[in-house]
């Protein structure tokens, strides 16, 4: 369970024992308000981070041997195309995708407010902010063949595995249809703070993630593909990416099992909308899934967040090249809420 880099015996709170107050335990400043740890990007990186952003830093440093040129320029080690340097701290040149460069910045910039020592208690009266990571995921796919001697990527999904996206394929100067497929990563979010809080108001709720092209789309055996690419078969900037965003109406992480291949989700009733192509609004979905407040009369609690490729199998005719395949990482859930005053009535919403 998630309740940060210290226990919650360490909060600024005064423990009563037989009616007197009893002093804090002695905390270092440094120390991280609950549901934040060090980012340890290396040793004395002590920037409050979500425990998803610790995990991130350290993968980004195990992988940064390969992202960059094969030797130094005058002793530096400079990045290969695509990406730069990370900037933790001074000096840290870990090569990284630009999109984790701005993560570490804004970390960065909020390192004092998740301190011990410039932080404010999450659960106090009043309007917070809580950013929160994916504690699980489930991958998924469906694919639908249109010749049973085209060659198609066997057994699907390969290499593409934890990808989000769709494409189909069709091969010949002739333009055999082919096959056709989408790729689903269903997300849950750590709520664990926020099932501490027993009265609060979900203000709002924004779904973020970062989406470059899948590194590989072997689909059709003799054939080359990238990931991004139009009909004809040329590469393709997916300026609004690949991924459209849905609920599920199961209890996955619970029941998962019982449900082969793609999840079911509500065809309507959980309002959703884009702000920009990487982040979403789910205030409502969220909202009710935290019971923060209730679903209204009529809707359902939804399970977590789908993110999938857009058009349905039913809709893909293999007639073209079109391939939308992204890979996504620091998908993350930013929580604006109210904590009102004791006793002070919540309408519904």
């Amino acid at each position: 369970m998630l309740i940060g880099y210290k226990t919650l015996a360490l909060l600024l709170l005064p423990a009563f024992i037989g009616g007197v107050a009893e002093e804090s335990v002695a905390q270092d400043p440094r120390d991280c308000l609950p549901g934040y740890v060090w980012r340890a990007a290396r040793a004395d990186d002590l920037v409050c981070v979500i425990p998803q952003s610790r995990a991130l830093a350290a993968d980004e440093n195990a992988k940064a041997p390969f992202r960059r040129e094969p030797g130094p320029r005058d002793g530096v080690y400079y990045c290969l195309s695509g990406f730069v340097w990370r900037e933790a701290y001074e000096g840290d040149t870990v090569c990284v995708t630009p999109a984790a460069r701005q993560r570490v910045w804004e970390e960065n910039a909020l390192a004092a407010s998740r301190t011990v020592a410039g932080g404010v208690d999450f659960r106090t009266v009043g309007q917070h902010t809580l950013l929160v990571g994916v504690t699980t995921s489930r991958n998924a796919w469906e694919s639908r063949t249109y010749s049973s001697t085209c060659g198609e990527l066997t057994p699907m999904p390969g290499v593409m595995d934890g990808m989000v996206g769709w494409g189909q394929a069709e091969i010949g100067w002739l333009g055999e249809n082919c096959f056709a497929f989408v790729l689903e990563r269903a997300v849950q979010f750590d709520f664990t703070l926020m099932d501490m809080i027993p009265d609060k108001i979900v203000d709002r709720a924004v779904l973020s993630y970062d989406e470059v092209e899948a590194p590989s789309c072997p689909l059709v055996v003799g054939y080359s593909y990238r990931c991004w690419q139009n009909g004809e078969g040329n590469y393709e900037v997916k300026a609004n990416g690949c991924v459209e965003v849905r609920i599920p109406s199961m209890d996955w992480v619970r029941n998962g099992g019982t449900v082969q291949g793609r999840l079911p989700t509500f065809a309507s009733g959980q309002p959703i909308s884009r702000i920009n192509a990487r982040q979403w609004d789910v205030t409502s979905p969220i909202a009710w899934q935290l019971s923060s407040p209730a679903p209204p009369l009529g809707g359902m609690r939804g399970y977590g967040v789908l993110l999938t490729g857009g058009p349905s199998i039913d809709g893909l005719t293999a007639q073209d090249n079109t391939v939308c395949v992204s890979d996504l990482s620091n998908i993350t859930l930013e929580i604006t809420y109210t904590v009102p005053p004791s006793g002070e009535f919540i309408p519904p919403r």
